[in-house]
């Protein structure tokens, strides 16, 4: 071998070498910054998600007070209005009564709409006092009956989470409500050293969940559920009700 050649040979190897280092360098950078945009979308996504839960538990909660304005309150006041009539064509102490019963009756009723639009259920109570206020008011807004049952130590969780949890919460009872024929719904959070297990159980109608499009609220739960990283499950049998199941397990127990 030449010495030209062995000069060759001495100035190719370090420039590969080189260049193959460039390469290394370039391509780990470029995986990074990628890995590096995707945990930003999921960020941005995760608040998205957040943002709407938010924004969807007051529609929720607007929509119910509509309702209820419609149903109950308009009723009482209409009633009222027959009795105002009636007296000024002809005046008595019962019919008095009966306006001034009707009329307390429809403020304390508005009295509690109010209250209902002011609190920020989830924002100013913790998980477990927020579905107690949502319990207490749905009592008063429908004939429905809500039992919930807490078992174990209960831990405050991230507020977030808490966030996500509540609202499938929500959204299940308002799907039963609307859809479910029900008239009873058992909820149960049971925490333990390592986990949240959820469960949700009404008698309605039920359904046949394997013919559910893609479409359907039920796939709300499942993504929801996806966000913090938790365990999912949806049942429902046409004639025996519907029932969800959550676990989430606390972070570093998973």
């Amino acid at each position: 071998m030449s010495s030209n050649e062995l000069v060759y040979i001495a100035t190719i190897i370090p420039l590969i070498l080189v260049i193959t280092v460039i390469i290394i360098i370039v391509l780990f950078i470029r995986k990074k910054n990628k890995l590096l945009f995707e945990k930003q979308q999921n960020e941005l996504n995760y608040l998205s998600e957040i943002n709407k839960a938010k924004i969807e538990i007051k529609d929720t909660i607007l929509k119910q007070v509509a309702s209820e304005l419609h149903d109950n309150i308009g009723q009482i006041l209409a009633l009222n209005c027959m009795y105002i009539k009636s007296l000024k064509k002809e005046y008595s102490e019962e019919k008095m009564g009966m306006v001034g019963d009707l009329a307390e009756k429809a403020l304390n009723e508005v009295r509690q709409l109010t209250k209902l639009l002011n609190d920020d259920l989830i924002r100013n109570y913790s998980l477990i006092e927020a579905l107690r206020k949502l319990k207490e008011y749905l009592s008063k807004l429908s004939t429905l009956e809500i039992k919930l049952s807490i078992l174990g130590n209960v831990v405050v969780l991230d507020a977030n989470v808490e966030l996500i949890i509540f609202r499938i919460c929500q959204e299940f009872i308002t799907n039963s409500l609307k859809h479910a024929n029900c008239d009873q719904i058992d909820m149960a959070l049971e925490y333990s050293e390592t986990q949240l297990r959820v469960g949700l159980q009404d008698n309605g109608d039920g359904f046949d969940i394997a013919h559910i499009s893609e479409g359907n609220g039920i796939f709300n739960f499942y993504n929801r559920a996806k966000m913090i990283n938790a365990q999912i499950d949806v049942r429902s049998e046409e004639s025996k009700g519907t029932a969800l199941s959550l676990i989430y397990n606390f972070p570093n127990h998973g």
